[in-house]
């Protein structure tokens, strides 16, 4: 796996003429070659096999891949004219927010119309996947009559006690306060004071992990009761640890975007890039590596059968109404506070 270092960014920033001859502004020349990055573990791997390599032997597009995805660092890096990452993998309204300001605009002539229209959200990233955080458990803890059956059971320390572990990110709270009990359809405007008294109820019970390979760590080696997980993270690790069910009443859906950072020495490979993964043919590929589905409209790629059990459109009738959904007009107004009030609950 290709990996950039902080070494060789710092020599790529000083040596343009190995690494590019452009201005930084993103009008003059291309470098022919793009750092990818996503947040970490075997989503790098399948971004690789799945769009990559095939997106570099198709257009002679060098890539290098790094990990894990960070707004602040793109933030610093455009702040400072030193782009050093060039392809994100971001969230909805992070996205979104940035549009223009942080992330290049996709040029007119990128055809969008294979993509899911409830995901195009603005006009510089594409959609890639649909996602879901739900329940998992470890089946050697509980089985017979005794285990979860609903989201609800995460915060029951009593019926099911152990350690619970989830991702250390905004994306953690809808599905928290689902998990306290809040209604589905009553999600937001987010509740930040029942969602700290979540946390501090669960108390030494919670761990908070700071990126997703960590978590696919995590549950393989089944150090843990409960986790509130992205499903399609938990494949990895059922391959190495079986003993692992997930509850599908009561799951958060939300969705994951590409975007092109501003001030890169690659803004035309950026470009053929976006073009590249807004094609449902060139996308597919990736979920034959990755237990997501696709963000094509009319299902797009099909889920392999090894991945149907950890994909929510697979399960349908267990998920029936129970469902909460990422609301974007409410992030794209509260973010900033989301971000604080979150660190603030989880500071201690």
């Amino acid at each position: 796996m290709k990996r950039i270092s902080a070494v060789s960014a710092a020599l790529c920033l000083l040596l343009t003429a190995a690494c590019g001859t452009g201005s930084g502004d993103g009008k003059t020349s291309d470098a022919k070659r793009i750092v990818f990055v996503n947040y970490g573990g075997e989503a790098v791997t399948a971004a690789e096999k799945g769009w990559l390599e095939p997106f570099k032997e198709a257009t002679g597009i060098d890539y290098k891949v790094d990990s894990p995805f960070e707004p602040a660092k793109v933030q610093a890096m455009v702040d400072s004219g030193r782009t050093t990452w060039d392809i994100v993998t971001v969230e909805p309204a992070t996205g979104a927010l940035g549009c223009g300001k942080i992330y290049e605009k996709r040029d007119p002539d990128i055809d969008m119309s294979g993509m899911d229209p409830r995901f195009v959200n603005d006009e510089c990233g594409v959609p890639v996947y649909p996602q879901a955080v739900v329940l998992v458990y470890n089946k050697k803890l509980f089985s017979g009559d005794n285990v979860p059956t609903s989201i609800t059971d995460f915060m029951d320390t009593k019926k099911f006690p152990g350690k619970r572990i989830a991702y250390n990110y905004i994306t953690t709270l809808p599905p928290l306060l689902m998990a306290d009990g809040v209604d589905n359809d009553s999600l937001y405007p987010l509740d930040f004071d029942r969602a700290a008294k979540a946390i501090d109820k669960l108390g030494n019970n919670l761990s908070l992990h700071a990126d997703l390979a960590t978590e696919v760590e995590r549950l393989a080696a089944g150090d843990f009761a409960m986790c509130l997980c992205f499903s399609g993270r938990v494949e990895g690790a059922a391959r190495t640890n079986p003993d692992l069910g997930i509850v599908w009443n009561g799951i958060w859906q939300s969705y994951t975007m590409v975007y092109a950072v501003k001030k890169s020495e690659s803004p035309e490979s950026q470009q053929a890039f976006l073009k590249w993964i807004a094609d449902p043919a060139k996308q597919a590929p990736y979920y034959q590596y990755m237990a997501y589905p696709s963000a094509a409209k009319d299902a797009g790629a099909e889920v392999p059968d090894k991945f149907k059990p950890f994909v929510a459109s697979a399960h349908q009738d267990e998920i029936g109404d129970s469902s909460g959904y990422y609301d974007l007009d409410y992030m794209l107004e509260h973010q900033a506070e989301v971000v604080e009030r979150w660190t603030e609950m989880t500071a201690g």
